[in-house]
């Protein structure tokens, strides 16, 4: 899994930044499942559209849906590094 796209969505007062990235496959149950044993995960795979968060470390927070193609995540300070970490992750994982 790779991601296609950055979409900047906005900055926040505490100084991090959201953004949506969109990936060159669905999420999976599984990628889920992976990206939770590295954080935090609550997932709710009973909703209509099966919805999950999972909180790193401090340093980002996730979100999305089972079957779509887009993640939200809200990168805490140093952003650039963060967001290069979990890319990397991301994809180590999908592998």
């Amino acid at each position: 899994m790779t991601v296609i796209q950055i979409k900047h969505i906005e900055d926040c007062f505490d100084g991090s930044s959201v953004k949506e990235l969109l990936l060159s496959e669905a999420i999976s149950s599984d990628l889920i499942h992976a990206l939770g044993k590295t954080g935090d995960l609550q997932y709710f795979p009973h909703f209509a559209r099966p919805f999950f968060k999972i909180r790193l470390h401090k340093k980002l927070d996730v979100k999305g849906i089972e079957g779509n193609d887009t993640l939200r995540i809200r990168l805490k300070a140093p952003i650039e590094v963060n967001l290069k970490n979990f890319i990397d992750s991301l994809t180590q994982l999908s592998q």
